[in-house]
């Protein structure tokens, strides 16, 4: 038998030996949940980097589309279902178990502003990567997604309209398929505008080229989240839910932070409206 390495031989595999995958209604059930890993990872993703941290962003990514946490625990049971079939035929030695999430009780998890600066003093004083504190800054002040980040150029930069344009110009799209133009923060001006002035491309990419791929971004912030004393499921995409929360604690208007998020639908927005007390507190002292 062909040694199974990436994600695809190991669904393939699967399909082509376990009964209830092969026959009847479950079939196609299973195919539309794994196929959700295969789009955000790839199907070439290696099978023994498939860990919690990697499941847990997995199911960041599709909760900021807009999936429920009854189908983002779908799509964790197909994944556990594919590694248990092949620990059970002795394809790998041992499955991984992955934590499900209490249906209608998720809580988006943040980082509060002196968090994430923390994570900034930390990428810089402790492990010297002055390059990992500009992107954490990046991602907490402008609410882009990790992807948006890397392929970000210096044409795409706006000073004089003040503006990040995401998607480079307008007839090009995001992955939500609309582009959006967001205000540079003063937080973040001063990285940009220096990394503007390195090259004369309108095609450097700002912080794309310092990193291989988002999954050695993700392994150098995991380390960073872990000196700052927060659990694995914070991750690099949390400091997006950052953005988002601070922005609603702020009252800006929820069809405003849509806008500047790039959300299809409203309903995934509104989440962070509710997602601590602060704002109700505030609510109540306003009367």
């Amino acid at each position: 038998m062909t040694e199974i390495k990436t994600w695809q031989q190991a669904v393939d595999y699967t399909f082509n030996t376990r009964h209830s995958w092969r026959h009847g209604n479950g079939a196609k059930t299973a195919r539309f949940n794994t196929n959700h890993f295969t789009r955000l990872r790839g199907s070439s993703f290696p099978i023994k980097k498939i860990t919690q941290p990697i499941v847990s962003q997995v199911c960041i990514e599709l909760e900021d589309e807009g999936k429920s946490d009854a189908t983002i625990n779908r799509v964790v049971s197909a994944i556990s279902t594919v590694l248990n079939h092949l620990a059970f035929e002795e394809v790998i030695e041992t499955a991984p178990k992955f934590r499900r999430r209490k249906e209608n009780e998720h809580r988006v998890k943040f980082y509060t502003k002196d968090e994430v600066e923390g994570l900034i003093t930390l990428s810089t004083e402790v492990f010297q990567r002055e390059d990992l504190a500009e992107i954490i800054a990046a991602a907490a002040y402008t609410g882009m997604r990790q992807s948006e980040i890397l392929k970000l150029r210096k044409k795409d930069i706006d000073f004089y309209s003040n503006r990040i344009l995401v998607g480079g110009e307008q007839p090009v799209t995001t992955k939500a398929s609309n582009y959006r133009a967001i205000p540079i923060h003063n937080m973040i001006r001063g990285i940009l505008s220096n990394r503007c002035s390195q090259s004369n491309r309108d095609s450097l990419r700002i912080f794309g080229d310092e990193w291989r791929d988002k999954d050695q971004l993700l392994r150098a912030f995991k380390k960073v989240n872990k000196a700052l004393g927060k659990d694995e499921d914070y991750v690099f995409h949390t400091l997006r839910h950052s953005f988002a929360t601070w922005q609603a604690e702020a009252g800006t208007p929820i069809r405003t932070l849509m806008t500047l998020l790039g959300h299809k639908r409203i309903e995934t927005t509104l989440r962070y409206a509710k997602t601590t007390d602060k704002a109700l507190d505030e609510a109540m002292d306003n009367i």
